[in-house]
C-alpha cells in the first residue's frame, strides 16, 4: 500500500521534472547484518507456544509471560504424578473423571499418549498480555484440532 503511494507521488514528480531517489528497505546490509544473538527458545520471555502430542495430530497452545523454559518445566512436573499408563477401560474411565491443571497431562493419560517435549516450540512473542491473550485464542482457532480445554485468555467471537 505504502509502495503504491510512494510510486504514484514518483510519476507526479516525473511528470514536473522533479527528480526522485527511492532508498530501498531491504538492503544487503539488513540482510547480512545480524548484531544480536538469537535466543534459544527456552529462554524467551511473553511468548505462545505449542506443544505437539507424539501420537496424534492435535497440540496444546499456551501463552507465558515468564520463560518458555519455566512453563514447559511446570507442564513436566505435573506428568510424572499422573497414571502413566492406562490400558483398561475401567482405567480410561477413570482418567476420563479427573482433571489435571495441565491440558497437556490431561490428554495424555485420558488418550493414553505421549507429548513430544522435544518438539515443544516457541511459536510467536508478545510483550502486551492482553494482545498476547489474543494471538493466543486465534492460534488456538486456526490450529484446531488441539488439547486445549478452553478457546485461550481472550474470548474471540464466531
Amino acid at each position: 500500500q505504502l509502495l503504491h503511494g510512494i510510486l504514484a507521488l514518483e510519476r507526479i514528480f516525473r511528470k514536473h521534472n522533479v527528480a526522485t531517489a527511492v532508498k530501498p528497505k531491504t538492503t544487503l546490509r539488513n540482510l547480512l547484518v545480524h548484531p544480536k544473538d538469537k535466543l534459544e527458545d527456552s529462554s524467551k520471555t511473553d511468548c505462545i507456544y505449542r506443544i505437539p502430542c507424539k501420537s496424534c495430530d492435535k497440540a496444546y497452545i499456551g501463552e507465558t509471560g515468564r520463560t518458555f523454559h519455566t512453563r514447559l518445566e511446570e507442564h513436566k512436573k505435573e506428568a510424572p504424578n499422573s497414571k502413566a499408563a492406562r490400558h483398561t477401560r475401567a482405567n480410561k474411565k477413570e482418567a476420563e473423571r479427573e482433571e489435571n491443571k495441565s491440558a497437556v497431562t490431561d490428554h495424555a493419560n485420558r488418550n493414553n499418549r505421549a507429548t513430544d517435549r522435544e518438539g515443544a516450540r516457541v511459536t510467536d512473542r508478545e510483550d502486551n498480555r492482553r494482545t498476547r491473550w489474543t494471538k493466543e485464542a486465534v492460534r488456538i482457532r486456526k490450529s484446531a484440532p488441539t488439547t486445549n480445554r478452553d478457546e485461550g485468555g481472550h474470548k474471540l467471537s464466531h
